[in-house]
């Protein structure tokens, strides 16, 4: 009868096991921060999606200890393909910049002809603004 060793066996399918489990972290976190742009997206959040590089980068921080564990061909196309997602998503964030503003309003320059309603209903236009004071006009976007 024979038998197999079972230090031999523990000692590397923990290992392996552990090495799995980075690697399909790392998969998980790239997955994740697109994921969590299209909920921010269906939501109509437009707020700037700085978790999608954050996730990504993790995830090939995860996919490197993951190699580290263990090389496979399938952690180096996986390691491959969330560095080219980290770049891209990064490369993003990092051009999506508002343009400078050139519209009709100026130092210097009559303000546009408006309308608007303040907060205790009364009407305001651009002739309340008129005169040798001066204005700010501030914009507040608030969700009730």
């Amino acid at each position: 009868m024979t038998t197999s060793s079972p230090a031999s066996s523990t000692t590397t399918a923990p290992k392996r096991t552990l090495g799995r489990l980075w690697a399909v972290l790392g998969l998980g976190l790239a997955i994740l921060g697109i994921v969590a742009y299209a909920v921010q997206l269906s939501l109509h959040r437009l707020i700037i999606p700085w978790y999608m590089p954050v996730l990504a980068t993790l995830g090939v921080l995860c996919l490197v200890v993951s190699l580290w564990q263990r090389r496979s061909l399938w952690r180096w196309l996986g390691l491959l393909v969330v560095v080219l997602l980290a770049g891209a998503e990064w490369s993003f964030l990092l051009s999506a910049r508002l343009p400078a503003y050139t519209g009709p309003v100026a130092a210097g320059h009559s303000f546009p002809a408006f309308t608007t309603a303040r907060a205790d209903g009364t009407s305001f236009t651009q002739d309340d603004l008129k005169g040798d004071q001066d204005n700010v006009l501030v914009f507040f976007r608030g969700r009730w």
